[in-house]
């Protein structure tokens, strides 16, 4: 055990030995504009998260298409280790799609913000308890087992959460209450509060879970404060794929919980880059090559004193070591670059190294780098925003007003 992870378990009290990771992309993430899976990239995905060591899958949410409920029913067959879980309103159309889905457990959402209750819904609190549970009733009468999924949790009374809480679990067997920060709006002093108050009030029976939005960068940083509040299970994505800024991110977030938790979570970070390519490929959406732990540039170093420190201690600029993504550290010849990075490469291939050498050495890799063409930058850069326009363009609006000649109503996607 690390310094750094006695010092976590010494200022969070609460933190759990080990949380279940609980993976989204399969819903959530294909709720992103513009992206969807096939039937066939769905089961693919979900065995490699399943042989990663995700614990449960959120699936899909089976009563929005004949095809989503298909795609849950062929996961089934795969016989994974991880969990298959549907998604669903507390609606009994909704809990029939799941329990024919064959989905191991079901994923209820509805909201308790008077905001979405009030303005979205039109229906009280007490009204939407009641449509709570009874469709957690008919969910476990199909044999399902129950997450449910308190929707805007953070734009919620916070004494209304708790009382809402405890009023479902008395007639419902729970087996995890998710608190959702739909709108990305918290920050981790909310997140922890959050947790600790449902924790007092529901105790340790009660398994508290959280599903972060990214809109303020924050998704990953509220996961890990609500783990250290206590919370025993999260949810994200592989990417952080999803809604507008997308979820909490898989890599990351296990990421946290190894180096800077000391958090067992079971996933093998081995998979982390291998899942982060196929979801890349799948999806349509590319991922920054500074994205944490999986992106391209994460554990390549340019600047010259980051260099030399690295060719000395590689921990000196990589606390999070590259090995155990099954990474390795590089080094780039580049405009920042120093001389031990010239007299590293040149020497490990024998040619003698004065210091006279290195310095034209030096001057010429600088020179040469930045008399570079930068159109190439530019090109690609528009390269990548006409690939956006067009994988991520969804169905043409002009299309379907042409095909129909007037507005039709149609199903929405979930939220959360």
């Amino acid at each position: 055990m690390t310094e750094t992870t006695l010092k976590a378990k010494e200022l969070h009290p609460h933190l759990p030995a080990s949380v279940e990771v609980i993976d989204c992309t399969l819903r959530d993430g294909e709720q992103a504009p513009g992206v969807w899976f096939t039937t066939e990239e769905k089961l693919q995905l979900a065995t490699a998260l399943s042989d990663a060591g995700v614990s449960a899958l959120d699936a899909g949410f089976p009563a929005s298409s004949g095809s989503e409920l298909e795609a849950l029913q062929a996961m089934h067959e795969l016989n994974l280790s991880a969990s298959i879980a549907a998604t669903a309103r507390p609606l009994a159309q909704d809990v029939a799609a799941a329990a024919k889905s064959h989905a191991d457990e079901v994923f209820l959402f509805m909201p308790t913000s008077d905001l979405r209750l009030k303005e979205t819904l039109g229906i009280t609190r007490g009204q939407a308890t009641t449509v709570f549970r009874s469709g957690a009733e008919a969910a476990t009468a199909h044999g399902l087992a129950v997450n449910l999924v308190f929707e805007d949790a953070t734009r919620s009374d916070p004494r209304a959460l708790v009382d809402t809480a405890v009023e479902l679990r008395r007639h419902v067997p729970l087996r995890r209450l998710v608190l959702a920060d739909t709108t990305g709006c918290a920050h981790p002093a909310v997140m922890h509060q959050m947790i600790r108050d449902l924790a007092d009030a529901l105790g340790p029976e009660t398994t508290l879970c959280t599903h972060n939005h990214n809109d303020f960068g924050l998704a990953a940083a509220n996961t890990l404060a609500a783990v250290g509040a206590g919370a025993k299970a999260i949810t994200c994505t592989v990417n952080g794929l999803g809604e507008r800024a997308g979820n909490a991110d898989l890599a990351e977030c296990v990421a946290g919980l190894t180096h800077l938790y000391g958090v067992e979570h079971g996933v093998d970070p081995l998979a982390l880059p291998s899942l982060s390519a196929a979801v890349e490929r799948a999806s349509g959406v590319a991922t920054s090559p500074i994205k944490p732990v999986t992106g391209y540039n994460v554990f390549r170093h340019e600047s010259g004193v980051h260099v030399d420190a690295m060719l000395k201690d590689s921990r000196s600029y990589e606390f999070l070591p590259a090995a155990w993504a099954g990474r390795s550290s590089e080094f780039v010849l580049g405009k920042h670059s120093g001389t031990a990075l010239v007299r590293h490469i040149l020497a490990s291939v024998g040619v003698p190294c004065d210091d006279d050498l290195v310095a034209r050495a030096l001057d010429h890799v600088r020179e040469a780098v930045e008399q570079r063409d930068k159109a190439t930058h530019r090109q690609a850069h528009a390269d990548l925003q006409a690939m956006y326009r067009t994988l991520l363009s969804g169905y043409d609006s002009a299309a379907l007003i042409e095909r129909y000649r007037g507005p039709r109503s149609s199903g929405g996607q979930v939220g959360r």
